[in-house]
């Protein structure tokens, strides 16, 4: 699974990471971590601004959606939170935070085609 992360699905995914498993899972799952936190120069583009109560603003704009490809275990950790998700819609205690989060893991909005090396040979071959 191919997805377009904004900054608030980016820190939503980050919440719901599981924080517990084998060595292997939480080794993929710090790997993740990294790939899904912001650097320093997006910090600075960004510009977070604690506003109290737990409540960060930030400007929206300020750097593209990142893309981030879920295979192998990256795709079996996403289903857990997939099924987190749906559970927390289920039982009506999905938030409002995550809303956004929901409809590209859930829903699929911002989902990318991803097509393997073996398909783009095949495509290309076709010309």
């Amino acid at each position: 699974m191919k997805v377009k992360l904004s900054i608030a699905n980016r820190l939503s995914l980050l919440g719901l990471l599981p924080a517990q498993g084998d060595i292997t899972t939480i080794k993929i799952i710090r790997e993740l971590r990294e790939e899904l936190s912001f650097t320093a120069e997006e910090h600075e583009l960004i510009k977070f601004k604690p506003t109290g109560g737990n409540k960060v603003l930030w400007d929206d704009a300020a750097i593209p959606d990142k893309e981030v490809i879920f295979t192998g275990i990256r795709e079996i950790i996403i289903e857990g939170v997939k099924t987190a998700l749906r559970k927390e819609e289920e039982t009506g205690k999905l938030l409002l935070d995550h809303l956004s989060l929901y409809e590209v893991l859930i829903e699929g909005k911002g989902q990318l085609e991803l097509v393997d090396k073996e398909k783009k040979k095949e495509i290309g071959s076709e010309k």
